[in-house]
């Protein structure tokens, strides 16, 4: 069974995308790491996580039922292997592909799927498995939701 899967979902429209890059442009270093406590991947300082603006989290609103968070992922450099802690499942939508691979490990930490994920396409990740992220050509931009757990 595949980590990955991609979604028929709506593209995010244009206007959003200049929204997008005003937000991480406006956000301080300070203020780029919205969820202290979550994962792994904040103790790596390649991982940036940075909240939507009111505009994406209202488009994100259309797409997700569910109680969501929305965060814009700015990944300068590879993410080491690591599981989610606060979530099962990511939906992701790649802005800058960095020419990532997303790589799922098993408990020996050898990579039993790579992934180059498609740029502009909505797919949903198992992040409570093992995985990192091998970023060859920085930045990688993601806008990431996460589905709250009851």
């Amino acid at each position: 069974m595949s980590n990955l899967e991609y979604l028929d979902l709506p593209k995010i429209p244009d206007y959003l995308l200049v929204d997008i890059y005003q937000t991480i442009r406006n956000t301080s270093a300070a203020d780029r790491h919205s969820n202290k406590q979550g994962t792994d991947a904040e103790k790596t300082a390649a991982w940036n996580s940075i909240k939507a603006s009111d505009k994406l989290k209202q488009f994100v609103a259309t797409l997700f039922e569910e109680e969501h968070d929305v965060h814009i992922f700015v990944l300068s450099a590879d993410l080491p292997m690591h599981k989610d802690n606060t979530r099962d499942v990511a939906y992701n939508y790649v802005l800058e592909t960095g020419n990532a691979l997303t790589n799922f490990h098993n408990e020996e930490e050898v990579v039993v799927e790579a992934h180059e994920i498609k740029q502009f396409t909505w797919h949903k990740l198992n992040v409570s498995n093992y995985h990192s992220v091998s970023i060859p050509n920085g930045p990688r931009v993601v806008v990431s939701v996460s589905i709250h757990w009851d």
